[in-house]
Formats: structure tokens, sequence, C-alpha cells
């Protein structure tokens, strides 16, 4: 009788220890802006579940509306990325699950002219800079071989004689 009463009191006390844990699992989601698609006024995020719990169905909010529900279940720890198309302006970006998880960001689109004008400007730029370090690193490579054949010695070459010459 005994031992069965000490078992029953382990099983209450273990339930009680894992009810908070069982509870504290929740649904948790995370988006990031990871960059554009063909032109500005697509940006690309990448969407993680963050939580410890399975989630389904996200639906994507742009400016307080919904823009898009992507079906399916994210397990824990794997995310998924899509592209939105945006007109320029200040946007509120929000990611929502039925299992309650949130998450949100506000990013600023501007026109795809001036996007392709920063790229091709910060191209060039670091194009020239790596050809001067280039050249610079070949002069000095061809400076140092001239200086060390210039002031290398000549070896003295001893000839052996045989007793036999």
């Amino acid at each position: 009788m005994k031992n069965k009463k000490q078992k029953l009191i382990l099983g209450l006390v273990l339930f009680i220890f894992l009810i908070p844990s069982l509870i504290a699992q929740q649904a948790r989601i995370k988006i990031e802006h990871i960059g554009y698609g063909r032109t500005a006024q697509e940006p690309r995020f990448n969407i993680y579940n963050t939580g410890e719990v399975l989630i389904t169905n996200v639906t994507i909010f742009v400016d307080g509306k919904e823009h898009e529900i992507i079906t399916g279940a994210s397990e824990p720890g794997i995310g998924f990325s899509t592209t939105i198309s945006l007109n320029p302006g200040e946007h509120l970006i929000e990611v929502r699950t039925p299992e309650g998880a949130y998450d949100s960001l506000t990013m600023r689109i501007s026109s795809a002219r001036e996007k392709q004008t920063i790229i091709i400007e910060d191209t060039v730029s670091t194009l020239k800079g790596n050809l001067i370090w280039l050249v610079v690193g070949i002069l000095i490579i061809f400076v140092v071989m001239i200086v060390w054949l210039l002031l290398r010695k000549p070896k003295l070459e001893i000839e052996r004689y045989s007793q036999y010459s």
C-alpha cells in the first residue's frame, strides 16, 4: 500500500513540474527583410518559426490589410521566403498565425531607379579599389624580385679534382 502512495505522490510531483513547461510552449514567428526581387519594389522576406510548436497558415498583412495567406505548416526552427510587390512609401508588414504568433516590421520602399543607381555606383567603386590594390601588390612583388636579384651573392664553385686527372 505504501508503494502505491509513493508512486502516486511522485507522479503528481512530476505532473506539477511539467505543467509549466507544457504551458510555456508558445507559437512565435520572426519576419526579416533580406533583400529585393527583380526590382526595389519587390522586397524579399524570410519568415521563421522561432517558437517551440508547429505553426500553420501564416497570414501576411500590409498596412493593416490582409495581403496573402501562406497555407501549410512550419516546424520549430524552420522558415521560408516570400516576395511582396509594394508601391513606393512606408509600409507596415505583419505576420500572424492562428496559433497566436505575431511579428512585424516597418520599411520604406523607394523607386527601382534609385536602387539600381546605388548598386552600380557601389560595384564600380569596389572594382576600382580592388584594381588599385592588385596593381600595387604586383609592383611590390616585382621590386622585391629585382632587389633580390641584384643583391644576391654569387656562389663560389669549388671544383673537385680527382686524383686521376
